[in-house]
């Protein structure tokens, strides 16, 4: 059995943009995760939904960015 828990991250992030150099203070609610107990941490998994979000939001248009800060809390189930 799979044991996992679906969750809900908020982070603040610092990006840098790669052709301005300029850094820019985003915020960024919701980001989905789902922490898989047997595979990792749950800090992991949601510094990882982070991470793959900003890959994927802003891909090779940045320089480098920092997580400043993160929260999650487990998603509400609909219904």
């Amino acid at each position: 059995m799979d044991r996992e828990t679906r969750i809900h991250v908020d982070a603040d992030v610092i990006i840098r943009n790669k052709e301005t150099t300029k850094e820019e203070n985003i915020s960024v609610n919701g980001i989905e995760c789902v922490w898989h107990w047997d595979d990792g941490s749950r800090d992991a998994a949601e510094y990882w939904a982070v991470i793959d979000w900003v890959s994927n939001t802003f891909g090779n248009n940045i320089d480098c960015f920092s997580i400043k800060s993160w929260t999650s809390s487990p998603k509400k189930e609909e219904g």
